[in-house]
Formats: C-alpha cells, sequence, structure tokens
C-alpha cells in the first residue's frame, strides 16, 4: 500500500517537475562526461568575470531577492512534504515546522554571495564551498532533529545523506552558476539580471 502511494506521489512529481528533471539529468550526464570537476571552459569564465566588472561600473546592485534553494529543490520539497501530508497523517505532522527545505538559509546566504558577485572566480568557488559545507554543518547539528523527521537510525546516516545532497547541489551550481549567463541565478545577477551585454541606443 505504502509502495503504491509513494509510487504515485513520485509519479507526481515527475510530471509536475518533468522539463526540470530532465534539464537537470542532462546537464549533470553532460557535466561528468565533459567537465568533471569545472563549470565550463576556465578561460571563458574569467572572461566573463572582466565583463561583469566592466557591468558593474553600469549598473547599480539591485535588491536582494533569493529563491532559496535554486534548480527548483525548494519547490519540489515544498510539493512533496505537501502531496505526502495528504496521504500520511504522521508525515504532516513530523513535517509541520519543515514545510521549507530546512538549510534554505544556507542556500539564501549563497544566493546573496552571488547576488554580490565579489571576488571572480575564487570568489565563487569559496561560496559554493560554502553552500555546501553549510549543508553537512546543517546535518551535523541537528542529527537528533533529522532522525526523527526522516527515520534514520544512526548520526552516520543522517550526515552521509545530507553529503550527497551537498555534492549534488554544489556540482549544480559549479555547473549552472558561471556569470553573464543571464539566469536568476548566475553570478553577479545583481547587476543587470546577470547580463552581461548592454544594448547600444542609436
Amino acid at each position: 500500500m505504502m509502495k503504491k502511494l509513494f509510487k504515485k506521489l513520485f509519479k507526481n512529481i515527475f510530471k509536475k517537475f518533468r522539463k526540470t528533471l530532465i534539464l537537470v539529468f542532462v546537464l549533470v550526464f553532460l557535466y561528468f562526461l565533459f567537465f568533471r570537476t569545472i563549470t565550463i571552459n576556465p578561460d571563458t569564465e574569467r572572461n566573463n568575470m572582466i565583463l561583469l566588472e566592466e557591468i558593474k561600473k553600469e549598473f547599480l546592485l539591485s535588491d536582494f531577492v533569493s529563491d532559496g534553494c535554486s534548480g527548483n529543490i525548494s519547490n519540489m520539497w515544498e510539493f512533496s512534504v505537501e502531496e505526502l501530508s495528504k496521504r500520511f497523517p504522521d508525515i504532516a505532522l513530523r513535517y509541520k515546522d519543515a514545510q521549507s527545505i530546512p538549510f534554505e538559509y544556507v542556500c539564501e546566504e549563497h544566493d546573496r554571495l552571488y547576488h554580490n558577485a565579489e571576488g571572480g572566480y575564487e570568489g565563487r568557488l569559496a561560496a559554493d564551498e560554502m553552500l555546501r559545507d553549510g549543508i553537512i554543518e546543517y546535518a551535523i547539528e541537528n542529527v537528533d532533529k533529522i532522525k526523527q523527521l526522516v527515520g534514520l537510525e544512526t548520526d552516520e546516516s543522517v550526515i552521509f545523506l545530507h553529503e550527497v545532497i551537498a555534492e549534488v547541489i554544489y556540482r549544480g551550481v559549479r555547473f549552472g552558476g558561471a556569470p553573464c549567463t543571464g539566469m536568476p541565478y548566475a553570478w553577479g545577477y545583481g547587476y543587470n539580471g546577470g547580463v552581461c551585454e548592454v544594448e547600444i541606443e542609436n
């Protein structure tokens, strides 16, 4: 019975986030196939960092906004908790204070660093490492709470789970967070929306 409900839930999640999940899968596959541990060609990123510094001279820093954990991670968490809570009263009770992803504050701190974009390539790498480390630190500091929430039995299982989550998210931001892409989560998105080209008026 429970297997069927979980199967139905994952089917609903896949249906709702199908395009995002397929894109993420393809990008992760290409990433590990071609790039291993780098985002893009380092020379390209260096050139984009130089372009971004020029954009910073032309545009004021916008007001800070954050989408939580990017790549639809926060949205998928909220959707999953909502759907599971409808089907399982014990999950509704256990997750009543965890409607948002519990380590979202780490993602928001990471977004602020990306928004401000200080320190070039090394600054971005440090921000991404802070994100990965922050997720693991959250697990270590909240191990008993997480065991009750998730149903894991050992501290090691909790920490390992968050190591895996942290590594996947880290690889995602290394791959997708480069400057000058115009994406709402790009390094330097606080300046001209992460776009490093300026339209010249005639």
